[in-house]
């Protein structure tokens, strides 16, 4: 995933390469470019890949998979809870009336921790009044489902954690690649083709002029510019 200005980098560092074996005759002798050759078709290599990946859109998929299960969640809990109160209210059981005092609306607002610990706490006082709470319509059928419902909740309450962690590890990585490309093509390859300006003067201008970048406008390619990776 790369933002356009890196592709167009991307795309004149290839071109440097391209005209490096176009013709290596000039350099034939020299180990300096030589290695810069080398180490720029690596380079290429590792790059390459990410164009693949296409244009990143903001994701929405995680976000309402998470907004359903925690529909799902939340009215299932809810209607479980409403029986444990009633069970509760007849055994004139206080503290577990005050456990189960809750309503969908509840459910819905609670953060993801507060929310997944209450209703583990419910699932438990069900299960162990779950005789019981047969006759106030609480299956074990339903009780599944209470307990489905919270595992597919917890599953999808790290998600975000995880693309932001994942998103910011690539494009580290991303930078880190594109500081070397622009070492190696700006403080190596520049210094190196200066002296064939004379000697090769056909080779010098055809690496300069693969040098060049054309900034194509369009949209970014995986999220915001970052200057400090352009080579």
């Amino acid at each position: 995933m790369l933002t356009t200005k890196q592709d167009n980098r991307l795309t004149a560092a290839e071109n440097v390469a391209a005209a490096l074996t176009q013709d290596a005759t000039p350099y034939a002798h020299d180990k300096a470019l030589q290695q810069i050759s080398q180490q720029l078709t690596v380079l290429l290599d590792a790059l390459r890949p990410l164009r693949q990946k296409g244009i990143r859109t903001a994701s929405q998929g995680s976000t309402k998979t998470k907004g359903q299960r925690r529909e799902q969640l939340a009215t299932s809990a809810a209607e479980v809870a409403g029986d444990l109160y009633s069970y509760a209210t007849d055994q004139q059981n206080r503290a577990l009336q005050t456990s189960a005092d809750y309503n969908y609306s509840s459910f819905r607002k609670m953060r993801a921790t507060a929310l997944t610990d209450l209703v583990q706490h419910l699932y438990d006082e069900a299960e162990t009044h779950q005789q019981a709470l047969l006759d106030y319509g609480l299956t074990p059928a339903r009780l599944q489902e209470l307990k489905d419902a919270l595992t597919a909740f917890t599953g999808t309450k790290n998600e975000p954690r995880q693309h932001i962690t994942e998103g910011k590890a690539a494009r580290i990585l991303i930078k880190d690649q594109f500081s070397q490309l622009a070492t190696l093509l700006e403080d190596r390859l520049d210094r190196s083709l200066r002296k064939y300006a004379r000697s090769a003067p056909t080779f010098y201008h055809r690496l300069t002029a693969a040098r060049q970048v054309i900034d194509r406008p369009g949209k970014q390619q995986g999220g915001t510019e970052d200057p400090s990776t352009n080579p």
